[in-house]
C-alpha cells in the first residue's frame, strides 16, 4: 500500500510547472474550448436555417403553436326542403347558460363578474322560471366547491335564442352579472313529426380536436350526409407572449365549403294531413306498427310518408329507450299478403291464362300435402261453393291465385317476379336497404307466394311493383329528390323519372285496375265492400282500384305463424282515378288491439281525397329557371358493391343499372372519372350475370355496350333519333346468356 502511495505522488510532481505556467495552460484550453462551443453553435445555427428542424422536432410549427391559434370554421350543413321550397330541416344557433363562479374574474377596472353566493337563490328563480329547473338542483350545483363556472344538464342547453334573451334580461334586471351563454350550431325541424323516421336526425358530434359539427345520424340526415354537411374552413389567429389573441390578425387558411340543399320529393301539405290522418287511424287501430305511402303514378315520386310509433324532431318527444329507428318504407321485410295478388292477376293476364269467367271450386286446393284454403273456410264464415276467376279475384281467394299461378307454371311466374324485381332491393339512395326474399325453391312455397306468403318485400318493393300497374306496364323506380343545389357554385342537379323495366303489357296493367275496381264495389265478392256502409274506399266520385290484403306473420323462432285473433299485416293499396291513376297509396297496418276494416276510411279516403284537390298544386313541376348543372365524376367503382354503389350514384340523380346478382362491378358503361349527366343511364357489369335483363327504357349507346361485353348481334328497328330507348326486345327477359346470340331491338320515344 505505501508503494502505491510514492508510485502516485511520483506522478503528481512529475512535470510541475511554475503557477505562470499553469495559468497560461488553462488560458490556452479555455480558448480552444470556446472556439470548440462556437463552431458548435454556428453548426446548430445553419442546421436550423437550412432545415428549420432540431431533433427532428418542426420549429416554425412550435413557434405558431406558441404565437398563434387556429380556428376551425364550420360549413353550414345544407338545407333539407319539400318539392316546393318549404323547409323540412335546417340549422338553428341554440344556447348552452353557464354560471361564473371564478372571484377572480374582473374587469381591469375592478369590476366583479362572476356570481355571488348571495345571488344563489335569485339565479335559482331565474332556472326555475325558464328552463323549469327545480331551485334544490340549481342551488346544488351553484354550491360546489373548487369550481370556476358550472353548467346545468340537458335543460341547460339547446336553449332558443328567446329563451336565452328572456333569461339575460332576466339577470340583467337582478344586476347578476356572472350569467353566460355559449353558442352552438344545431339542427332546427321546424314541422314537428313530419316523416320522422325517413328525414331522420343530424346531431352535434366532437371530433378528436373538440371541433364540434352535425352529423346525419339516421334517415335522409345520415344518407346524405356527405352531400349536406359540407367541408369545414380554418383561420389562424396571433397570439400575444401572454396567450391572448391579437384582434384583426386573422388570416384565412381555408375556406368553408358549406353543404348543398337537398329538395325531396315530399309535399309539406299532403305530408301535414297525412300525418293528422295517420293519429285518428293509429289511435283507433293501436296497431304494433303502422306505415302509409302515397306517390305520384306517373313517376314514382314520393310524396308522403309516414309511420307509426313515431316521434317529434324538433322536440325529441316520443324517443323512448326502446325507440326503434328502422324505417317500415325500406328496412323492414314482411309477407305482404293479398296485395300481391294484384302481380299474380297482371302476370296472368299477360301470360294469357287469365280467363275471367272460368269457374272453380274455392273450397281447397291440395299440392303435395299442404292444402291452401280461403279466407273464409279458414275463419269458418264459408264451407265453400263456386266462383269465377274474377269474382275470385274481388274475393282475395287464395285458391284463385295458386289456380293461376299453376296455369302460368313455375318458372313463368318466378320469371314475372323477376321483371317486378322482387328479391332485389330497389336502391332508391337511402343505403341499409332489406332485400325481400323469393319463395324458397320448391312448388309450395311457390304457389303460396301467388297469394302473398312464402315471399318477403319491402315497402318499396311493393311500391316499385304498384307503379307498373298504375303506370300502363312501365315500372319507375321510387325517388324521393326532385333536385340538389350546390350554393357554393350556384349550381343544381334536378331528378327526373327512372325507368326500371316493363313486367307486364298495357293491355294487363290496364284490365287488373279494372278487376281492381270490383274489389270495393262487388256487393257479393268485394273484400272492400261493406254491407251496411257500402264501398269502404271513396274519394269523392272518382273510380278507385284497390286490393285488400291480410298476411299471416311467421313466428321469429321459425316454428309457423302466429294465431293471435289479429297477428297479421293488414294492407291496402289505392289508385286514383282507376282508369288512369295520379296518385298510389299503400298502408300497412301490423298487429292492432282492435280491428274493422271500415278503420281504412280513417286514413285512405281522406288523404287520397285532399290530394285530389290539391293535385295540381301538389304535381306541379319544381321551378328550376335557367341553371347551370353541378358536375358529378364517376370515381374509382370497379370492384366495388354494386348495391352501395347504386345508392350513391342515385344519390347524385344518375340512374344506375346494375346487371346480375355478383358481389362486385365488374365492368362499367362509362369511362372512370368522367363526368356524369344528371339522370345520366350507366350500365354496371356484376361478376354473376346469367339471364338476360330487361332492356326496356335503355339508351341505344347502352344496348351496343352491352352487345360489346356479351358478344351479341343486335338488330335495331324503329326510331333512329338520338333520345330514343328500347320499348321491345325480341328475347324475352330472363332467359339464359349462354342460349342468346341474337337480339332484335325495338326503338321508340
Amino acid at each position: 500500500m505505501k508503494e502505491l502511495r510514492n508510485l502516485f505522488l511520483r506522478y503528481v510532481v512529475t512535470d510541475r510547472k511554475t503557477p505562470e505556467e499553469n495559468r497560461v495552460h488553462v488560458g490556452q484550453n479555455l480558448m480552444l474550448l470556446a472556439i470548440f462551443m462556437f463552431f458548435i453553435f454556428i453548426i446548430n445555427f445553419v442546421v436550423i436555417i437550412g432545415t428549420d428542424k432540431k431533433f427532428g422536432v418542426d420549429l416554425s410549427e412550435g413557434a405558431k403553436q406558441v404565437y398563434q391559434r387556429t380556428q376551425t370554421v364550420a360549413a353550414k350543413r345544407g338545407t333539407i326542403y319539400d318539392r316546393n321550397g318549404n323547409v323540412i330541416a335546417e340549422d338553428s344557433t341554440t344556447y348552452t347558460v353557464y354560471a361564473i363562479l371564478d372571484q377572480n374574474y374582473v374587469t381591469a377596472s375592478g369590476e366583479e363578474l362572476f356570481i355571488k353566493s348571495s345571488q344563489y337563490d335569485k339565479v335559482a328563480d331565474i332556472f326555475k322560471k325558464y328552463l323549469k329547473l327545480e331551485k334544490d338542483y340549481v342551488l346544488k350545483q351553484l354550491n360546489q366547491e373548487g369550481l370556476v363556472q358550472v353548467y346545468f344538464g340537458i335543460k341547460g342547453s339547446n336553449l332558443t335564442y328567446s329563451t336565452m334573451s328572456s333569461i339575460k334580461k332576466a339577470a340583467e334586471a337582478a344586476d347578476i352579472k356572472g350569467l353566460s351563454f355559449e353558442t352552438s350550431t344545431s339542427r332546427m325541424y321546424p314541422n314537428g313529426t313530419f316523416a320522422s323516421q325517413f328525414i331522420g336526425l343530424a346531431q352535434t358530434q366532437e371530433d378528436d380536436n373538440g371541433n364540434k359539427k352535425l352529423v346525419g345520424t339516421t334517415g335522409l340526415e345520415a344518407a346524405f350526409n356527405d352531400i349536406l354537411s359540407g367541408t369545414d374552413g380554418q383561420i389562424t389567429y396571433q397570439k400575444d407572449k401572454n396567450g391572448n389573441t391579437l384582434l384583426g390578425t386573422g388570416v384565412q387558411v381555408s375556406k368553408a365549403i358549406d353543404g348543398r340543399d337537398v329538395y325531396t320529393t315530399i309535399s309539406e301539405p299532403i305530408q301535414r294531413y297525412l300525418e293528422t290522418q295517420m293519429d285518428v287511424f293509429q289511435s283507433k287501430a293501436q296497431g304494433v306498427e303502422a306505415s302509409a305511402t302515397l306517390v305520384h303514378a306517373k313517376t314514382g315520386e314520393i310524396l308522403a310518408t309516414t309511420q307509426r310509433p313515431t316521434f317529434n324532431a324538433d322536440t325529441k318527444e316520443g324517443l323512448t329507450e326502446d325507440f326503434t329507428w328502422r324505417s317500415s318504407l325500406y328496412q323492414t321485410n314482411y309477407e305482404p299478403g293479398s296485395t300481391m295478388k294484384v302481380m299474380t292477376l297482371a302476370s296472368a293476364i299477360d301470360a294469357g291464362v287469365f280467363n275471367p269467367n272460368e269457374i272453380y271450386d274455392n273450397t281447397k286446393l291440395t299440392i303435395i300435402d299442404a292444402t291452401i284454403q280461403d279466407w273464409s273456410i279458414n275463419d269458418g264464415t264459408s264451407t265453400g261453393g263456386y266462383m269465377s276467376f274474377a269474382q275470385g279475384f274481388a274475393y282475395s281467394s287464395n285458391v284463385g291465385m295458386a289456380l293461376l299461378e299453376q296455369k302460368m307454371g313455375d318458372d313463368q311466374w318466378l320469371n314475372y317476379l323477376a321483371k317486378f324485381r322482387f328479391g332485389f332491393p330497389t336502391r332508391f339512395g337511402m343505403g341499409s336497404e332489406a332485400t325481400g326474399l323469393l319463395p324458397s325453391d320448391n312448388i309450395v312455397s311457390i304457389a303460396m307466394s301467388s297469394f302473398g306468403q312464402g315471399i318477403a318485400v319491402t315497402q318499396t318493393q311493393m311500391l316499385r311493383a304498384f307503379t307498373a300497374i298504375s303506370n300502363d306496364g312501365i315500372m319507375l323506380e321510387p325517388q324521393f329528390i326532385s333536385k340538389i343545389y350546390d350554393p357554393n357554385t350556384k349550381t343544381t342537379r334536378t331528378a327526373q323519372k327512372e325507368v326500371v323495366g316493363n313486367p307486364v303489357s298495357e293491355t294487363a296493367a290496364k284490365q287488373t285496375r279494372d278487376y281492381m275496381v270490383t274489389v270495393g264495389t262487388d256487393p257479393d265478392f268485394g273484400t272492400l265492400y261493406s254491407k251496411s256502409e257500402g264501398p269502404i274506399i271513396q274519394v269523392g266520385n272518382q273510380s278507385v282500384a284497390v286490393k285488400s290484403g291480410t298476411a299471416e306473420i311467421a313466428a321469429e323462432d321459425g316454428s309457423g305463424y302466429l294465431t293471435g285473433a289479429t297477428d297479421y299485416i293488414y294492407s291496402v293499396v289505392a289508385m286514383v282515378p282507376s282508369d288512369n291513376p295520379d296518385f298510389v297509396m299503400y298502408v300497412t297496418l301490423q298487429q292492432p288491439k282492435e280491428w274493422s276494416g271500415l278503420f281504412w276510411r280513417d286514413v285512405i279516403n281522406p288523404v287520397l281525397e285532399e290530394a285530389v284537390l290539391m293535385k295540381d298544386t301538389i304535381l306541379e313541376a319544381v321551378p328550376n329557371g335557367k341553371k347551370n348543372q353541378t358536375p358529378y365524376k364517376l370515381g374509382e367503382i370497379i370492384g366495388t358493391n354494386p348495391g352501395d354503389t347504386a345508392d350513391e350514384l342515385r344519390r347524385n340523380l344518375v340512374q344506375p343499372v346494375v346487371l346480375g346478382t355478383g358481389s362486385k362491378i365488374n365492368k362499367v358503361s362509362t369511362k372512370i372519372g368522367s363526368n356524369l349527366n344528371e339522370n345520366q343511364q350507366i350500365l354496371l357489369l356484376t361478376s354473376n350475370l346469367e339471364n338476360l335483363p330487361d332492356m326496356y327504357g335503355w339508351t341505344r349507346q347502352n344496348v351496343e355496350v352491352f352487345a360489346k361485353w356479351l358478344n351479341l348481334e343486335i338488330t335495331y328497328k324503329g326510331s333512329q333519333s338520338a333520345s330514343a330507348r328500347v320499348t321491345k326486345q325480341s328475347v324475352n327477359p330472363g332467359e339464359l346468356i349462354s342460349k342468346v346470340k341474337k337480339i332484335t331491338i325495338r326503338l321508340g320515344e
